[in-house]
């Protein structure tokens, strides 16, 4: 009687033994066909303690030159403030021109400031990608973690990131409707959209955020992002508005340069100036900090455009330090106490700095002839912009007209098609891109002179109206193509001057 009870007993326990596991070799393949084998290993090692998460930071200033300072010296600041919050340098891809800091117009030769009272934040800074290398592909393989396409480019590092591993992706340049602009081309809404889905459906991170600073940032996510995919994007506006620079510099407050943006400066001041504003409780505001309570802070900090949140709000949820590191309970170097105070005065001795002075982005020179009043004291350089603007404007409004013309159901209508869009359909952007592409190959470079960006948008409207219209896309291309080379081609010779020319703002 006694060895039949530890007979069932024993049965009993190989029984359970075997259904778990049973249970656990039917979990473990059903999780190595979702994340795949390496993923699985990871999982497991980390379990045991053998594998940590990862934080990957991927930065860009997609602009060039003098008058762009602000955009290399928010990355240069934001590199500085990451590495001390702990990110490990090769953890941080930085993408700039990296043509500023030596820049003959800049007094402080090899120094970047991004506030009046601030330190240099330059120095020490790794740009891994410069030069021409800043580009969209180049940034779209830096983000997929295309280490094939990126060999004998900079220092040919991608985001080399797990199913485990956060990605915070910060952005600083120009952009418009449904546009992020880079120094010789464009990233389209849909080509980062495409990006990011393929990154999700490959398991290539576990959440991502996105810090985006340009004009009509918004337009790159609104009803685009989607709700569900572990991406939070945050941008400085909204789809139909400018983002703003602040710390301006000129005499009689006539900005030269500007020294930083708002959005980037609010985010990382923030970070600078937790050991000094919340003193006594810092440690516990890190630690317990999410992504929507500082997406709240600067939202609340941020004055002249309207900060925006897009995508997967559960991400919103997670602690802030995931993403972009731990402040220390140290003062930083580049803490500032008193931003309003007008010291940044190195340049001839006298004080130059307002930070009362905004302008937008997209047109200094107007705002800076604005603000001189003096048409005899307009400088040369002045004078070729403002005559290129006017060419560019003419321009479009040719190739406009033209089109309309020969688009039955369009007469009556280019005021609206001058209007932004309020929404903008990922099956249009192949026709916008192609319309784009056309007038930069025959007319002038679209994306080597900012200008043009507040203008684009009308051919995405074009191209919207044509896709809802009954007209074929072929037969469309056939009819803007040809009008364009019409256009652009009544005056060879300055035509051909105008592919040369570029930063026209």
């Amino acid at each position: 009687m006694l060895n039949n009870n530890l007979f069932k007993r024993k049965s009993v326990w190989i029984y359970c033994s075997i259904s778990v596991l049973c249970v656990l070799v039917i979990f473990s393949i059903v999780k190595v066909i979702i994340v795949g084998p390496s993923n699985f290993i990871d999982e497991c090692l980390e379990l045991v303690g053998g594998a940590d998460k990862q934080t990957w930071v991927f930065l860009v200033a997609g602009s060039k030159g003098w008058d762009n300072y602000r955009h290399q010296a928010d990355v240069s600041h934001a590199y500085q403030t990451l590495l001390k919050n702990g990110i490990p340098v090769d953890r941080i891809i930085v993408m700039m021109t990296d043509d500023v800091a030596f820049d003959p117009k800049n007094p402080y030769r090899g120094e970047l400031f991004n506030h009046p009272n601030g330190s240099d934040v330059y120095q020490g800074v790794q740009v891994d990608y410069k030069g021409e290398e800043v580009n969209s592909e180049n940034f779209l393989n830096v983000l997929n973690g295309n280490k094939a396409a990126m060999i004998n480019l900079g220092s040919g590092r991608v985001i080399e990131s797990n199913h485990r591993d956060n990605i915070f992706v910060y952005f600083v340049g120009h952009g418009t409707s449904g546009i992020l602009a880079f120094p010789e081309n464009y990233l389209y809404a849909d080509e980062l959209n495409n990006a990011l889905q393929s990154l999700y459906s490959d398991h290539k991170f576990n959440s991502m955020l996105l810090y985006i600073e340009s004009c009509r940032a918004g337009s790159l996510f609104d009803g685009i992002l989607s709700e569900s995919n572990n991406i939070f994007a945050v941008t400085a506006a909204g789809p139909r508005e400018s983002s703003w620079s602040i710390y301006c510099i000129g005499e009689d407050e006539v900005p030269d340069v500007c020294l930083g943006d708002e959005f980037s400066c609010a985010w990382i001041e923030d970070q600078a100036n937790l050991g000094i504003l919340y003193p006594s409780h810092v440690n516990e505001l890190v630690e317990k900090r999410t992504v929507l309570n500082h997406f709240n802070y600067i939202r609340t900090s941020v004055k002249l455009s309207n900060v925006m949140p897009y995508g997967d709000f559960s991400v919103g949820q997670n602690k802030l330090s995931a993403y972009i590191g731990k402040s220390p309970e140290v003062f930083s170097k580049y803490s500032y106490q008193n931003s309003d105070i007008p010291s940044f005065n190195k340049h001839n001795g006298t004080n130059m700095f307002s930070s009362k002075f905004s302008k937008n982005t997209y047109e200094p020179y107007q705002t800076k002839e604005q603000h001189n009043g003096k048409n005899n004291t307009t400088k040369p350089s002045s004078i070729y912009n403002s005559i290129m603007r006017k060419i560019m404007d003419r321009t479009f409004n040719t190739i406009l007209r033209s089109v309309i013309k020969q688009l039955p159901g369009f007469i009556g209508h280019i005021d609206e098609l001058k209007e932004l869009p309020s929404n903008l359909p990922l099956n249009v952007f192949p026709c916008y891109r192609q319309t784009l592409d056309h007038i930069t190959t025959n007319c002038f470079s679209l994306p080597k002179n900012k200008y043009s960006l507040n203008d684009v948008h009308i051919f995405f409207n074009l191209c919207t109206r044509v896709i809802d219209s009954e007209w074929k896309s072929e037969e469309f291309y056939n009819v803007f193509e040809q009008v364009v080379h019409n256009v652009c081609s009544k005056n060879t010779s300055m035509f051909s001057n105008l592919l040369k020319m570029t930063d026209i703002y």
